[in-house]
């Protein structure tokens, strides 16, 4: 996010062209204080702030996190819209649940026009769109199309830190991809030490509130066959294939993973987080996968370049309990060991300089791939 206060300078005639192409959003009866950003840019509302001009064509995510009355802050709320060129969105603060909703007016169309006429007068409560940041934006969400949004953002539009819960029936609640262990009624106790899913409460996420995301295939199906486990474990190219064919087309899940990071980076979502580290999970354990799927893989490598030196501190130090980092070494080994040798230098270059990772004899083979000795005892 952005900590420069300094003024933005820019060229007139670019003003002036951005202003005439660029998408403005309105909001109205946000409270002073309260702290408003879109994208990587973040403000405080002041008295004369009721918005943003010359937004850019293409997704932006807009937030708004309330002040309370010793100054501290409430999780960020926010919502993802497409703009278009010369697209007025207008917003207005909900008093009672603190946060940004659609305007809930008769004739909205005669709203929008009407500030469009009088745009020109509208200026100087509407912030520019602080284009320092532009490129950097652009890196992180290049690639996602208007219908991804539509297909992923929650139903009722609004994106929260945590997606609200409801209780439910036990037989309704969601569990996790453990695979289920038959053990008697007697055992509970034992039941509940191996399937953590059990001392978690009777809820599920309440309808139209989560962002909705793809399936992730687990890497080694629940119904696999003794004899397949290994297989899928080491090599997990059935559930790649099974996740790409969720989509219309492979770049459709270029498209959601840099959604789903974008709505972690900015809106903080814990959903959307986990989503992503479940698709890297996935995508960085097939070498069948990448020599199957180049292009793919080469796009995937190249959001990730973006994506990693954007993660919170604690991800960042290297070593082995940090899981996002020895998946990103096993999906360098397979971008090598699958012919996509260039990718994966690029990557690691970028890793290097950005976070300082090292991946110190990388193409060594694991000691725990290599066979096993066994001395036999004398006859």
């Amino acid at each position: 996010m952005n900590k420069d206060n300094s003024s933005m300078k820019m060229d007139p005639q670019l003003a002036l062209r951005l202003l005439a192409d660029g998408g403005v959003l309105v909001i109205a009866g946000v409270p002073e204080g309260t702290e408003f950003g879109i994208d990587l840019c973040a403000y405080t509302i002041g008295p004369d702030f009721r918005g943003v001009k010359m937004i850019p064509p293409g997704v932006h995510y807009v937030w708004c996190s309330s002040r309370g009355p010793y100054g501290d802050a409430a999780p960020r709320v926010g919502f993802v819209h497409f703009f278009h060129p010369n697209e007025i969105v207008v917003r207005e603060w909900d008093h009672e649940l603190e946060e940004l909703r659609p305007r809930r007016i008769a004739e909205p169309e005669v709203e929008r026009d009407r500030i469009r006429k009088n745009l020109a007068q509208l200026e100087r409560v509407l912030a520019p769109y602080d284009y320092r940041y532009v490129v950097q934006w652009k890196e992180l969400t290049g690639s996602v199309t208007e219908s991804c949004v539509d297909r992923c953002r929650p139903t009722e539009g609004t994106i929260r830190t945590n997606i609200e819960l409801q209780s439910c029936p036990d037989a309704d609640r969601p569990r996790g991809g453990a695979a289920t262990v038959s053990i008697s009624r007697r055992n509970a106790a034992a039941r509940i030490l191996l399937d953590e899913s059990e001392l978690l409460p009777d809820l599920k996420p309440v309808e139209g509130t989560a962002p909705r995301f793809t399936t992730v295939p687990l890497r080694v199906p629940q119904d696999a066959l003794p004899a397949d486990v290994s297989r899928h474990a080491l090599d997990c190219i059935d559930a790649v294939d099974k996740l790409l064919e969720g989509f219309e087309t492979a770049d459709g899940l270029i498209e959601e993973l840099q959604l789903a990071y974008a709505f972690f980076l900015v809106g903080y979502s814990v959903e959307s987080l986990a989503h992503w580290r479940k698709l890297l999970g996935l995508l960085a354990h097939s070498q069948t996968a990448v020599t199957k799927h180049k292009l793919t893989y080469m796009k995937y490598s190249e959001v990730l370049a973006h994506q990693l030196p954007h993660l919170p501190e604690e991800l960042m130090v290297p070593g082995p309990h940090n899981t996002v980092y020895k998946d990103v070494r096993e999906l360098l080994v397979n971008l090598h060991a699958g012919g996509l040798s260039v990718s994966a230098e690029r990557l690691t270059k970028r890793l290097e300089k950005k976070l300082g990772w090292e991946f110190e004899g990388l193409l060594d083979e694991d000691p725990e791939d290599q066979p096993v000795v066994i001395e036999l005892p004398e006859a």
